[in-house]
C-alpha cells in the first residue's frame, strides 16, 4: 500500500502540482495541516485537499483564517503573517472557512495494518508546539507518546516545516517537512511516502519561480511580497 504523507502546504499549487505529477495514484493521502496563508493559490488548494486528502487535521494557519489571532506563529513572521491571513480571510468563501475550523486537531487512522496518529505540532500542543526531531530529547519524544492511547505505531507531525524520522520505542515519529515552504534551508519541498510499511522522506524540485510571480499579484505591501518571495527562494525563515 502507499501512503502519501505531506504538511504546511501553505497555499502553493505549483507544490502540489508537482506532487499530484511525482507520486501519481496513492491509495491513501494524509495530511498534516496548514493548508492555506503565506501563499497566492488558497482556494484551490483547499479544494484539492478537501476533495483527495484520507485524512486531513487542522494547522495553525488554518485556525487563524478560520477565527482570527495568531496562535503558534513565529513571532519574528508577525509581520508577514498577519496581512497574509487578513488577505486569504477574504478570498476564501464562509463554507471554506467553517471547513478550516471544523478540522480535527489530531486524527487516528489505521491503514495497512498499521496505527498511524495526525497532529499538526504534538499532542501536548496540537496547534503551537514546535519540537525538532533532530534534535528533541528521546524522554520528551516518550511523554509526547505516552498522551496518546492506543499508542500508534506512527506519529505524524508538521509545523516546524524540517523534515526527520526518529524512532522512539515501536513508534517512529515522522515529520514531512513542508511542501509549499520549506525551511531547511534549500527550496525544494519535502514529503514523505509509506509504501507497504517502509517508510522514507522524499525531496521534490518544482517551480517555485511561478509562485512568486503570483506573489507579486496580491493586494499585499511590496515589503511583505518580497519577504514571502524570499522564504521560498532561499527555504528559509
Amino acid at each position: 500500500m502507499k501512503i502519501l504523507i505531506f504538511s504546511d502546504l501553505h497555499a502553493n499549487w505549483e507544490a502540489l502540482l508537482a506532487l499530484q505529477q511525482a507520486e501519481s495514484q496513492p491509495d491513501a493521502i494524509l495530511f498534516l495541516g496548514d493548508v492555506v496563508n503565506f501563499g497566492p493559490d488558497p482556494q484551490r488548494c483547499l479544494a484539492w485537499v478537501r476533495t483527495n486528502a484520507t485524512a486531513v487535521v487542522r494547522g495553525n494557519h488554518d485556525h487563524a483564517v478560520a477565527f482570527g489571532g495568531s496562535l503558534g506563529v513565529n513571532p519574528a513572521l508577525l509581520p508577514i503573517f498577519e496581512p497574509a491571513r487578513d488577505f486569504t480571510q477574504s478570498v476564501l468563501s464562509t463554507e471554506d472557512r467553517a471547513w478550516l475550523g471544523n478540522l480535527p486537531l489530531s486524527q487516528t487512522v489505521e491503514l495497512d495494518g498499521a496505527i498511524f496518529h495526525l497532529v499538526h505540532a504534538m499532542p501536548s500542543d496540537p496547534l503551537a508546539k514546535r519540537v525538532s526531531l533532530v534534535t528533541a530529547r528521546q524522554e520528551d519524544l516518550e511523554a509526547e507518546l505516552a498522551l496518546l492511547e492506543p499508542r500508534p505505531d506512527v506519529l505524524l507531525v508538521g509545523h516546524t516545516h524540517l523534515p526527520g524520522l526518529r524512532q522512539v520505542g515501536r513508534t517512529v515519529i515522522v515529520n514531512p517537512g513542508s511542501l509549499g515552504q520549506p525551511r531547511n534551508g534549500t527550496p525544494d519541498a519535502t514529503y514523505a511516502v509509506w509504501r507497504d510499511g517502509f517508510l522514507q522522506i522524499h525531496h521534490l524540485h518544482y517551480d517555485h519561480d511561478t509562485t512568486q510571480r503570483k506573489l507579486m499579484s496580491l493586494p499585499l505591501d511590496p515589503d511583505v511580497i518580497d519577504r514571502l518571495q524570499e522564504i521560498l527562494e532561499t527555504g528559509s525563515a
